[in-house]
């Protein structure tokens, strides 16, 4: 921690720690528990100048932090009657939900990437702190996803499949880390585990033709790397699970896939890119800000059937589920341990926390 521990605001009310919470999720995320709650708000990120810019233009219940590159170390921080750390920086999960456990603080995760998620749970269980709730699998995809699948589950039965399709607005103005985050993963290969046994496949390699609820219709998306795949075969019981990623612009879901056909990721300079990208979103749009994310299920019976939830803004969405997630924990209202989101909460439960942000899509079958 590189400031003094009297910059750290002792206060009455509880306190929610956003670590990267001056950035594009991060900074939803403060904005809609200031909005929703009474708490108090710690914004931490590796820059105290730009977490305090980011406190002086929302108010006095807001307090900067800057973290250590080095260790992340919260150890001046999680005293101070924090109850809750949201931590939206992937590189710094596995340092920080250690420490949050062992101070007995809750714990929400935005992590996307299925390694990470799964190492946190981990070393949850193995820790020796049991005070505390640790939330996984938190936002958009994965998140609102995991629980459109629960949903399936409570209403069909135990699932044979669900194929989980992903169709995000080409005109959102992403942050930067979400934008390379995406890129890194275009034509990487992983392994799926299906009821036949491990499956190597590779993101973008693959497509399906899908119909999406209006306004989308009839997509083409394609295999990508999401979490969900990987973590809701073990938590709801599946057979087999599949995420799919397109764009609702039809010329961005191609230009995307040649992408990936086209080894981009090892011959351009992701940072150079995902800024490019940035710009042209900003700058030039070729779609639009919403995003739609569907699950198609089939039941062991044999029986079919989609949901959806949609959404402006994918980035704004998360951090809206995010923040319910802190507010359920604030509430003491779940157990101790460490928990993928759909084990825990419902998709009712999710609209109710997030309206009017999110809303559920009506399918019809026909």
């Amino acid at each position: 921690m590189t400031n003094k521990r009297d910059d750290v605001t002792v206060v009455a009310d509880p306190a929610v720690l956003v670590v990267g919470g001056y950035g594009a999720v991060g900074g939803g995320i403060v904005r809609a528990l200031l909005r929703d709650s009474p708490c108090h708000v710690l914004v931490a990120g590796r820059s105290l100048e730009r977490a305090r810019a980011f406190c002086q233009a929302h108010g006095p219940r807001t307090t900067a932090v800057a973290l250590r590159d080095e260790d992340f170390s919260l150890i001046e921080v999680l005293p101070h009657r924090i109850t809750v750390v949201v931590n939206c920086v992937e590189e710094a999960s596995l340092r920080i939900a250690p420490q949050c456990q062992a101070a007995g603080v809750h714990y929400v995760d935005v992590s996307a990437t299925a390694s990470v998620l799964d190492a946190v749970q981990t070393r949850w269980a193995l820790g020796e702190g049991r005070r505390s709730c640790a939330v996984l699998s938190v936002g958009v995809a994965p998140g609102l996803t995991n629980l459109l699948v629960r949903q399936a589950c409570d209403h069909l039965g135990p699932l044979r499949h669900v194929d989980v399709t992903v169709l995000l607005g080409a005109g959102e103005v992403h942050g930067l880390a979400a934008i390379r985050w995406t890129l890194d993963r275009l034509g990487a290969a992983f392994t799926l585990q299906t009821p036949a046994g491990p499956r190597a496949v590779r993101a973008f390699g693959d497509s399906r033709p899908v119909r999406l609820a209006a306004p989308y219709g009839r997509r083409t998306a394609y295999r990508f790397d999401f979490s969900e795949q990987h973590t809701l075969p073990r938590t709801l019981a599946l057979q087999s699970a599949a995420a799919w990623l397109c764009f609702d612009s039809r010329l961005v879901t191609q230009a995307f896939a040649w992408m990936a056909r086209l080894r981009v990721r090892r011959w351009l300079p992701l940072d150079g890119l995902a800024k490019s990208l940035a710009w042209a979103a900003a700058h030039a749009p070729v779609g639009g800000n919403g995003f739609m994310v569907q699950v198609d299920a089939l039941s062991q019976a044999g029986d079919r059937a989609s949901w959806a939830v949609a959404g402006e803004g994918e980035a704004a969405c998360t951090a809206a589920v995010a923040a319910w997630v802190a507010r359920t924990l604030l509430a003491g209202r779940l157990t101790p341990g460490a928990h993928h989101i759909e084990e825990v909460l419902t998709l009712d439960e999710a609209l109710a926390g997030c309206a009017p942000v999110l809303r559920r899509v009506g399918f019809d079958p026909m």
